[in-house]
């Protein structure tokens, strides 16, 4: 296993951990040492990567959505479709430890990662440019909707395909 392939998956095993520990637990009540010793980890591993138990859920996030673009069809400019559809399979995919985020509150986690991405792809016009998405707001603005839109969907089940949903929030934005 390559060095990267090592830290990924520590990192995930600390996240899996971490959401194991949160079905029963808050985030207040999470000991390192239990974390550590559930991810087969060392306390010493927890303190020089993460400052707080949202810095694993952030890091993880991040992985996932660089594994999320890595996964795009070809192409300079992507629709917003398509992006949201590919988005939206993604948390169908971490359906399970996305609703135990929600239940502890960790939404922001989610909006602020999003956010991340979200300006990535438009610092590197992956997503269209326009008057809309070059204002100062709006990355904050469609974060927050697009994060409120998969919470509300995925407490409902996430009944609708990705594909429903990639239209929905190309439908909303425009």
């Amino acid at each position: 296993m390559s060095p990267k392939e090592l830290k990924d998956q520590k990192l995930t095993d600390i996240f899996k951990a971490l959401m194991g520990l949160l079905k029963d637990q808050s985030f207040e009540e999470i000991s390192i040492t239990e974390l550590a010793k559930r991810a087969g980890v060392s306390r010493a591993y927890y303190y020089k990567n993460f400052v707080t138990l949202e810095d694993i859920v952030s890091q993880y996030e991040m992985l996932r959505i660089i594994s999320y673009l890595r996964q795009l069809p070809d192409g300079s400019r992507l629709t917003l479709q398509t992006l949201m559809t590919h988005y939206f399979q993604l948390v169908l995919d971490d359906q399970r430890d996305q609703l135990i985020l929600i239940s502890a509150g960790k939404e922001q986690v989610l909006i602020k990662t999003f956010h991340t991405v979200l300006v990535y792809l438009l610092k590197n016009k992956l997503i269209p440019l326009t008057d809309r998405t070059t204002d100062s707001y709006w990355g904050d603005y469609f974060s927050g909707a697009v994060i409120n839109l998969s919470i509300s969907w995925l407490k409902q089940g996430a009944v609708e395909p990705p594909e429903y949903m990639g239209k929905k929030v190309e439908n909303f934005a425009n």
